[in-house]
């Protein structure tokens, strides 16, 4: 089987539902609208399953299952999962630049 085909999005059945927009409100606020990840990120956070539902599918609903994470600590989580390497310490190194540079205040022009 290709990797693609193994790891196709199979939560897809289970986040297109009503009872999941419901559920993930639910988690939302439980978790204080805040990454879980510890990261502190509270925009655009994303409801992940901690086990996932390829091999879980019974855990589907399961509010213990279920976390917020900001959108990059869950893409980081799902890529380890999926075998996938942690980036190597120059790619940490220039995702950390970007991210700083970002988020400095902007300094006003040189006239």
């Amino acid at each position: 089987m290709s990797s693609r085909k193994e790891h196709t999005r199979h939560s897809k059945r289970v986040t297109s539902t009503a009872r999941w927009r419901v559920l993930r409100q639910q988690i939302l606020e439980r978790d204080g609208w805040t990454c879980a990840c510890g990261c502190g990120e509270r925009r655009r956070l994303e409801v992940d399953h901690i086990k996932p539902v390829r091999t879980h599918p019974e855990l589907a609903f399961d509010p213990a299952n279920l976390q917020a994470l900001a959108p990059g600590c869950h893409t980081k989580k799902t890529r380890l999962e999926c075998g996938h390497k942690e980036k190597s310490p120059a790619r940490k190194a220039w995702a950390d630049a970007v991210v700083d540079l970002a988020a400095a205040p902007a300094t006003p022009a040189m006239e």
